[in-house]
């Protein structure tokens, strides 16, 4: 059997933050509510292209359907655009004012029972058996100590091998976005 074995050093830049925060947004972000928002939005926008079209007694009505259609596009388009954007403003502001602890250089070391992260400011050490979960999203590996709190590495911090040592790793406990 193969041993598990990874040792890489990286720094994290504002762009590995940024997409650290839209895959930890993806993954706590509940299905349902960006299926609801789109089917409020796609009812607002018919029933407002629809009033349009068919009762235009006044201007006073028109502008009401013309807020419709505007209010049904916002939210249709919420998740997928507007809550995006605000998720990369909002990491890209953080990054830029913490940068004693994100812009220092990491290392990462993963073994058969343990994974540690070291920097110069902090060391961490989790046991395997208290990893809580391993999420893979399109450019991060979320190691997540309990349900809210997760340390996160770039994928381009690691090679092919290594993402597949990382899965075996996480065993049961990985989920891909």
């Amino acid at each position: 059997m193969d041993k598990i074995n990874i040792e890489e050093c990286f720094l994290i830049t504002k762009e590995d933050y940024v997409n650290m925060s839209l895959d930890k947004k993806k993954f706590f972000i509940p299905k349902e509510n960006k299926i609801i928002f789109r089917v409020l939005g796609i009812i607002a926008v018919c029933c407002g292209v629809t009033a349009f079209i068919n009762i235009r007694e006044s201007i006073y009505q028109i502008i009401c359907w013309f807020i419709l259609i505007i209010i049904g596009l916002y939210v249709l388009s919420y998740y997928d655009v507007i809550y995006p954007v605000n998720i990369q403003r909002k990491a890209s502001r953080f990054y830029d004012y913490n940068d004693k602890i994100l812009k220092n250089a990491f290392t990462l070391n993963i073994s058969d029972n343990d994974f540690k992260i070291t920097s110069e400011i902090y060391k961490i050490c989790v046991p395997k058996k208290y990893l809580y979960k391993i999420i893979e999203g399109n450019n991060t590996f979320m190691f997540f100590i309990d349900s809210n709190e997760f340390l996160f590495i770039p994928k381009r911090a690691v090679n092919t091998d290594e993402i597949m040592q990382i899965k075996k790793f996480a065993g049961d406990k990985y989920i891909k976005l």
